[in-house]
């Protein structure tokens, strides 16, 4: 694993992200909504940038295994995922708000509402090919 790349890509991810969420976040529970902000940011990276990181079969399957839990449950909770849904309720957001990230800061949720799967369906692929090759 290139994990300096990981790390750049978190740290890019957090510098973009932590002044809004500290700026606008009204939480009676700072430590835990905090540690729920900083480690539901760390699976957002490794789940969508592993090819940018992940070089050895070991990695690919843990991705896979990943891509395909959290998959499972954005199909099973309408698109959603309940660690942002906990986080937006503890800082008194929308429900619905969509994690702030660099991906979802793209735009592509109004070219698809579904981007994610298929972001996902690309970064598989580049399992495949490690784990195949």
């Amino acid at each position: 694993m290139r994990i300096y790349i990981f790390v750049l890509i978190y740290a890019l991810q957090l510098v973009m992200t932590f002044p809004t969420f500290k700026a606008t976040c009204r939480t009676e529970t700072p430590v835990q909504t905090y540690t729920l902000y900083f480690v539901h940011h760390l699976f957002d990276v490794f789940l969508f940038w592993a090819p940018l990181f992940i070089l050895r079969k070991p990695e690919a399957i843990a991705h896979v295994a990943a891509v395909v839990l959290v998959g499972a449950h954005w199909f099973s909770y309408d698109n959603k995922c309940i660690a942002t849904v906990i986080m937006n309720e503890q800082c008194g957001y929308n429900r619905s708000l969509w994690l702030d990230s660099l991906k979802n800061r793209m735009g592509l949720r109004a070219w698809n509402e579904y981007f994610h799967f298929i972001w996902l369906g690309a970064a598989l692929l580049y399992d495949a090919y490690l784990l195949y090759m």
